[in-house]
């Protein structure tokens, strides 16, 4: 392990010692309701705040110790966490800080501060370590850094899952949407028991070009896991279905990934936000009766292809 590992892991044991022993938010509610906390949002920028990168930040707004997700977004973040607001932010309802790291902001910023593709994670644990400093005394509400869950969607899941692998930090859960991963490719299994989520859509995998591909995907990584975990495929929805409308118009009009139709996205987003506010209030809250809001297909509000579950390890 490096100097730079033995100095983030020292900061993160001073700051979870300030939080040692605080009780912490519990949402009982059904979570594809809207949360009960209301949500202030927050943009840290690499001019004003001296931040490795940009992010979006969204918490409750009151009292209170909240877990944290972490959230990176599709393209490896080249789709800035701007474009998730609406899921990111119902999330944070439910009583979360969520921040979404942008390793490219503007989206045309191929590199920063010399740091190239493949320096990325070592860039997101760098902006985890900044975060935990600069948000004390920041809001009302108390971000709980000991319970944090990672959160991605696409090719984000690549630097989620390495972020995993290197052991760094003791994330307590995380959720793939319908990630890509040529690491999960080339391997049969992972030693790896970090309560997951796997996410699909059956749009993501029709269409030219696919958005999703097989033996890269939500399906890939559920087998290569270990116990705890649990996947889910939907019907009807798509890679670019979750995000904001202009993002969604955007992916729509070029035909980049295949698409519902507007119609019917309030109600996915909706969906989409439950998903993942459940399985985290359940891993995160440690509200257990919450994870049946995932496993149980008669609970989830749009019909499901696919629902694998391996949770009672």
């Amino acid at each position: 392990m490096g100097f730079i590992a033995y100095i983030f892991i020292a900061t993160c044991v001073a700051f979870f010692s300030m939080n040692a022993g605080a009780e912490v938010f519990v949402d009982k509610g059904v979570p594809y309701a809207n949360g009960p906390k209301l949500v202030g949002e927050l943009a840290i920028t690499v001019t004003t705040e001296d931040s490795p990168r940009h992010v979006k930040a969204f918490f409750p707004l009151g009292e209170g110790d909240f877990p944290v997700i972490y959230y990176i977004g599709g393209l490896s973040s080249l789709v800035p966490s701007e474009l998730y607001s609406i899921i990111l932010s119902k999330i944070a309802a439910h009583g979360f800080f969520v921040f979404g790291v942008d390793y490219y902001f503007p989206a045309d910023s191929v590199k920063q501060d010399g740091q190239g593709v493949g320096d990325a994670v070592d860039v997101y644990f760098r902006e985890f370590n900044f975060l935990q400093k600069f948000m004390v005394n920041k809001t009302v509400g108390v971000p709980r850094w000991d319970l944090t869950g990672l959160l991605c969607h696409s090719a984000g899941c690549g630097d989620t899952l390495d972020m995993i692998e290197k052991n760094i930090f003791p994330f307590k859960a995380t959720i793939f949407m319908e990630p890509y991963s040529q690491v999960v490719h080339a391997n049969k299994t992972m030693a790896i028991t970090v309560p997951a989520l796997m996410y699909g859509t059956q749009l993501a995998e029709e269409g030219l070009p696919r958005c999703n591909v097989p033996g890269y995907d939500y399906l890939q990584f559920y087998d290569v896991w270990k116990c705890p975990r649990i996947a889910i495929k939907v019907a009807d929805f798509g890679h670019c279905d979750m995000l904001d409308p202009v993002g969604w118009e955007a992916c729509h009009l070029t035909h980049f990934c295949k698409t519902n139709n507007d119609t019917q996205l309030n109600h996915y987003r909706q969906t989409v936000h439950g998903i993942v506010s459940g399985f985290f209030i359940a891993t995160l809250q440690g509200y257990g009766q919450s994870i049946v809001y995932v496993q149980d297909v008669k609970n989830i509000p749009i019909k499901v292809l696919v629902s694998k579950n391996d949770w009672n390890c």
